[in-house]
């Protein structure tokens, strides 16, 4: 009996070990999912000043001489919208959303191959508005709303231009994993922890027990990743010290995904600790019990 009984904890140990392992998958796998949305994209287009990047670096390739607001403003001019009204665009706060959004679709492009990224019809919307109120700004533009309508919604279809093909972007990347990865469904994860606790509870043939054994995981996954989230100065100072060229453009994106994961770290850890506090609670009340029998 009591060799089985070995057999068992040793086998709720390595199924708690197995956690941890899949908690550290998780959080990768949600980091690298939300570095890509709308909203972190948008505070990375601000943060890495992609506006006065080279437009041929920021998507890999040789450096082309123009910035992307100078293709922005050559698109703009094209269209026939006045450079002070393209001005006022581009100085806006909303510009960082809007291209947020742009970029988010973009990546969706170049990972699935779908159709090129154009911008929503809320971000055109908002264009439209911006311009707008910089036209009645602008008294001595002899322009109506309805024909700046038309420029801009003209100038957003051109947007798609900047985007390069596929193929001469992706280059030697590798793509297919990348795909797998962005479009992995976590649930499956989150199926595996639940059988892996079961185990532990048949192991165990307890009910309360197995909060324990997925409590220890949370917490020390939790704390590694919350270091981990905190070591922002140190990669930007020494391991992408010598990326002259690429560091603007790779360290608002490792400060974004350093974030997510400190985040993510502070609320497993926290939560952990919580499990923690509920299976010594309800272990003295047992151990109470068994006490007064």
């Amino acid at each position: 009996m009591k060799f089985f009984k070995i057999i068992r904890k040793a086998t709720a140990i390595n199924c708690s070990i197995l956690i941890l392992i899949i908690l550290f998958l998780l959080v990768f796998l949600y980091a690298g999912k939300s570095l890509v949305n709308r909203e972190n994209l948008s505070s990375y287009f601000k943060n890495a000043e992609l506006l006065n990047m080279d437009i041929n670096v920021i998507f890999n390739l040789e450096e082309s001489g123009i910035t992307l607001k100078e293709k922005i403003y050559q698109l703009g001019i094209s269209s026939n919208i006045p450079e002070v009204i393209l001005n006022d665009i581009i100085k806006s706060d909303e510009i960082n959303m809007i291209f947020g959004d742009f970029f988010n679709k973009t990546v969706d492009y170049l990972v699935n191959a779908n159709l090129k990224p154009h911008l929503s019809d809320d971000s055109v919307n908002k264009l439209i508005e911006i311009a707008n109120v910089s036209l009645e700004d602008h008294i001595n533009l002899m322009m109506e709303s309805e024909e700046l309508e038309i420029y801009i919604k003209d100038f957003c279809s051109k947007l798609t231009d900047i985007i390069p093909d596929r193929q001469i972007v992706i280059g030697g990347l590798p793509i297919t994993s990348i795909k797998t990865y962005l479009n992995f469904k976590p649930f499956y994860l989150y199926l595996i922890i639940l059988g892996l606790l079961i185990i532990i509870t048949l192991c165990l043939w307890s009910i309360y027990k197995p909060i324990k054994y997925l409590a220890i995981p949370m917490i020390l996954s939790g704390v590694i990743f919350a270091i981990f989230g905190s070591t922002n100065g140190f990669i930007n100072s020494y391991v992408l010290a010598d990326l002259d060229t690429l560091k603007p453009l790779i360290s608002p994106l490792i400060t974004i995904l350093l974030t997510i994961i400190f985040k993510a770290g502070v609320l497993i850890s926290f939560s952990g600790v919580f499990l923690m506090m509920i299976y010594i609670v309800i272990n003295r009340i047992v151990i109470n019990n068994y006490k007064t029998k």
